[in-house]
C-alpha cells in the first residue's frame, strides 16, 4: 500500500496526478486521487487510509462502484504496463499521443462507439487507413486492459468497424533500386538499410543489434529479441559484412569507444521512432518511387 505520483509530458505541457495503491481480495488496486495542484499529498494519504479501515470493516468490496480514472489517466498506467509486458510498446505510446485530444478528459466508461467513430473520421483527413487500423488494434488493447484489471466490463472498440484493408503485393528492390536507394541517404543511416536490405530484420531489431551479437569472421547476427519472443542467427552476406567491418572501425576510432553498442548515430529514443520512419519512407518513396520502412527486403 502507498501513495505515489505519476507525471506525463503530453503537447509540451506536463501533468501530475497523485494515486493511492491498495491489495482488496487479493488484487492490487490503483486509484486516481486527482491532479497535483487540486489534490496535495496529504489528502492522498487521508484517502488512503480511509481505504485500510474500510478494508479492515469489510465496508470496501470489489462489488461495490468503481471509480473509473480518465484516459489521459488510465493509459499513464497502461503505458508502465506495456513496457513490461509488450516489445513494441513504443508504438503504443505513440497511439495514445494521437488519441489524447480526443479522449483525454473522458472517462473510460464515457468513451463510447459514436466517440471512437467520430476519431476515426477525423484522423482519415491526416493518415492512412492501414494507421487508423493499427491505433483502433492498440485502443481496444487499452480497453482490455481495463477489462483486465477490473475497471470495465465491456470494451467499446468491440462494436466499431474497421477500415477495409487491401493485401499490398511485397515490393522487392532491383539492383539499380537499392543503389539509388543508398544514393539517397545521409551516411548514418546507410548501415541501417544495408542491414535491412542484406537481413530483412526489423527496425527495431537493427536499432537494438549489439556488437556481441555479431559474429563478421563466422559471419552471423544473433538476435534476442525477435517480435515472436524466439532468438534466430541471420547470416551476413559480403555486403553487409564489408559495411559492419566499416563501421566497427569507426566506432573504435570516434567518442563513442567504451560502449558495447553499435553506433548507428541513431539512439532508442522512443519519442523519435515515428520521425525516423517517416525518414524512411520518404526516401523510398523518392528513391524507388514506392513507400516503405524497409521491414521485409532479404
Amino acid at each position: 500500500m502507498g501513495v505515489f505520483k505519476r507525471t506525463t509530458n503530453r503537447s509540451g505541457k506536463k501533468r501530475g496526478y497523485w494515486y493511492i495503491e491498495y491489495t482488496l481480495d487479493g488484487k492490487t488496486k490503483w486509484e486516481s486521487v486527482g491532479k497535483v495542484g487540486l489534490v496535495t499529498k496529504t489528502d492522498a494519504k487521508k484517502l488512503l487510509e480511509l481505504r485500510k479501515n474500510e478494508i479492515l470493516l469489510g465496508k470496501l468490496k470489489t462489488t461495490d462502484k468503481k471509480t473509473v480514472p480518465t484516459f489521459s489517466e488510465f493509459t499513464q498506467d497502461y503505458i508502465e504496463f506495456a513496457k513490461g509486458n509488450k516489445k513494441s510498446w513504443d508504438r503504443d505510446m505513440y497511439a495514445i499521443r494521437k488519441m489524447s485530444p480526443y479522449f483525454d478528459d473522458l472517462k473510460l466508461t464515457e468513451i463510447t462507439p459514436i466517440e471512437i467513430e467520430q476519431y476515426k473520421l477525423s484522423r482519415q483527413q491526416m493518415v492512412k487507413t492501414q494507421t487508423i487500423n493499427k491505433d483502433l488494434s492498440i485502443l481496444r488493447r487499452v480497453f482490455n486492459v481495463a477489462i483486465d484489471w477490473d475497471i470495465l466490463n465491456s470494451n467499446p472498440v468491440d462494436r466499431v468497424k474497421f477500415f477495409p484493408e487491401s493485401q499490398s503485393r511485397e515490393k522487392i528492390l532491383s539492383d539499380d533500386e537499392e543503389y539509388r536507394l543508398l544514393n539517397e541517404s545521409p551516411n548514418h543511416l546507410k548501415p541501417i538499410i544495408t542491414t535491412a536490405l542484406n537481413t530483412g530484420m526489423r527496425y527495431r531489431e537493427i536499432l537494438d543489434l549489439r556488437w556481441d551479437a555479431v559474429d563478421i569472421e563466422v559471419g552471423y547476427l544473433n538476435v534476442e529479441k525477435s517480435k515472436t519472443g524466439k532468438g534466430r542467427k541471420i547470416p551476413i552476406n559480403d555486403t553487409l559484412q564489408n559495411c559492419l567491418i566499416n563501421l566497427k572501425s569507426e566506432s573504435f576510432t570516434s567518442k563513442t569507444t567504451g560502449t558495447n553498442d553499435i553506433d548507428l548515430e541513431m539512439s532508442n529514443n522512443t519519442s523519435e521512432l515515428p520521425r525516423r520512419h517517416a525518414v524512411l519512407r520518404g526516401l523510398c518513396l523518392r528513391a524507388c518511387g514506392f513507400d516503405s520502412r524497409l521491414r521485409h527486403h532479404p
